[in-house]
């Protein structure tokens, strides 16, 4: 009696572990990334009342009997089948479409394995799970945009990195994605830039620098010099303009006979007297007084033309403002100065690059409140951030489960074999999917009914071995 009791005590407490994992299983039918168990028996132990025996000349052989006492859990399995993905059109939320795992980074720096993809960046810039887990990535070359693996194309778990972006970086991506290999990208905004105004010949460009907030109209006004420079055309020496002198623009030389006359810009015409090679014109300054020009003619040839340009006459230094916006809308103010032959300026975050000539000719009234750009940024791209990875296990089943859908590796699961996502039997990413649990409810609600059938056996055997063993002890009355 006490055997039977025994067997039927163990069938309770195996039944009632099958019961548990059954309705561990149900109560995570609904949980993403879940994988169900299933619980398989064995006997335990057996008395051998009488062993075998073999045949003899005149009676044949006879087979053991012996009297077992009951179960005992033979195994947890963990089923690691694939389930199906369900859509959250989320571009961060991943379904891995086939073997493996992300490996991802605890606070404590173990590395942990899941199929949950619910992937996000923090404050920080920390790409992670929806445990605050740091996922760790393959490097890459971001000259390159080549993922740094081994021949073999795949890496040791300990040189995979956190995917982290700074967040002043992080803030330019828009459209960030997942694709099927793992790639991050995202359309990065342009740097900032100005996009320069029509009819500003003068202004060959126009940059600002990466971490300009310049934004909207840029406006600018000049004050030229009272004093100017002469920039002598090609192959012209020898001429000597006064940097009093009221002039500005090309001027040119012509000559009628023994005579030579300064073309102003404004087609005006100065004789000069010649002496020793050396014609010498005299023009005002801005106060009306007289000053000179100078011009070596030994050197120049006007056969066959009518007349030669000597060079252009630039303002010696020109003040400049300019009024532009930042990204709130407050009215910036900038002031710099150009000075005659510089081809460019540095104005708070700006360069504006000049045509000396060109620029050194403009009037006041050429350059007042005018817009020569808008500054903003530059047109996206598209720009790889990182490259999540995948690992995948010789033995899957012999991962350990640590709760939260994380999985740890085992001696017996084998060492994690990191590739990129897709390579090595791996499956693919797929985004705006996660995995759905892979519970079967009808499979789940069978087993129950079944765990639950021998559960109810075993009491009814101890209820007959209690029976028994009163009507024992009743004999004895």
């Amino acid at each position: 009696m006490l055997g039977s009791m025994y067997s039927a005590i163990s069938g309770l407490q195996v039944h009632q572990t099958k019961l548990n994992v059954i309705g561990n299983n149900i109560a995570n039918v609904n949980t993403y990334g879940f994988k169900s168990s299933r619980v398989t028996f064995s006997d335990v132990f057996y008395q051998t009342l009488n062993g075998a025996s073999s045949a003899g000349d005149n009676s044949g052989g006879t087979n053991p009997i012996q009297l077992g006492y009951g179960a005992k859990v033979n195994s947890i399995d963990v089923i690691n089948t694939r389930a199906g993905s369900a859509t959250t059109n989320r571009a961060l939320d991943i379904y891995i479409d086939g073997e493996g795992y992300l490996p991802v980074k605890d606070s404590d720096g173990i590395i942990k394995y899941t199929r949950v993809g619910i992937l996000s960046f923090d404050a920080q810039g920390n790409l992670v799970d929806n445990k605050g887990n740091m996922v760790l990535g393959i490097p890459f070359d971001s000259a390159t945009g080549l993922n740094k693996l081994n021949k073999d194309g795949t890496l040791d778990p300990q040189d995979l990195v956190p995917i982290v972006v700074k967040p002043e970086e992080l803030d330019k991506y828009s459209g960030i994605s997942i694709g099927r290999n793992g790639e991050v990208s995202g359309i990065k905004e342009g740097d900032p830039t100005i996009v320069r105004a029509a009819n500003t010949p003068w202004l060959r460009s126009a940059a600002l620098t990466k971490d300009s907030v310049y934004s909207g109209d840029i406006i600018m006004s000049i004050t030229r010099g009272e004093e100017v420079d002469f920039l002598p055309a090609e192959g012209i020496t020898d001429v000597t303009v006064d940097p009093n002198a009221d002039l500005n623009g090309e001027i040119r030389i012509r000559q009628d006979g023994s005579d030579y006359f300064l073309i102003l810009q404004d087609g005006s015409e100065v004789s000069g007297t010649e002496a020793g090679g050396i014609v010498t014109f005299v023009v005002d300054d801005i106060d009306g007084n007289p000053v000179d020009v100078t011009v070596d003619i030994s050197g120049l040839d006007f056969t066959g033309v009518s007349d030669i340009s000597l060079g252009t006459v630039v303002a010696n230094e020109i003040d400049i403002s300019i009024t532009t916006y930042n990204k709130a809308g407050e009215t910036v103010n900038l002031i710099g100065t150009w000075e005659a032959g510089d081809t460019s300026v540095k104005i708070g975050d700006m360069t504006l690059e000049f045509d000396p000539a060109r620029f050194g000719t403009l009037d006041t009234s050429d350059v007042q409140d005018r817009i020569i750009g808008k500054a903003g940024p530059g047109p996206g791209r598209a720009e790889k951030i990182a490259n999540l990875s995948v690992a995948k296990f010789i033995n899957p089943d012999g991962l350990s489960q640590e709760g939260d859908g994380y999985y740890v590796e085992t001696v017996n699961s084998g060492g994690a074999v990191i590739t990129v996502a897709g390579r090595e039997g791996t499956g693919a990413l797929l985004s705006g999917s996660l995995e759905m649990s892979n519970v079967d409810l009808s499979r789940e609600f069978t087993e129950m009914i079944i765990a639950q059938r021998g559960f109810q056996a075993n009491t009814r055997m101890i209820t007959v071995s209690d029976e028994v063993l009163s009507e024992l002890v009743n004999m004895k009355r």
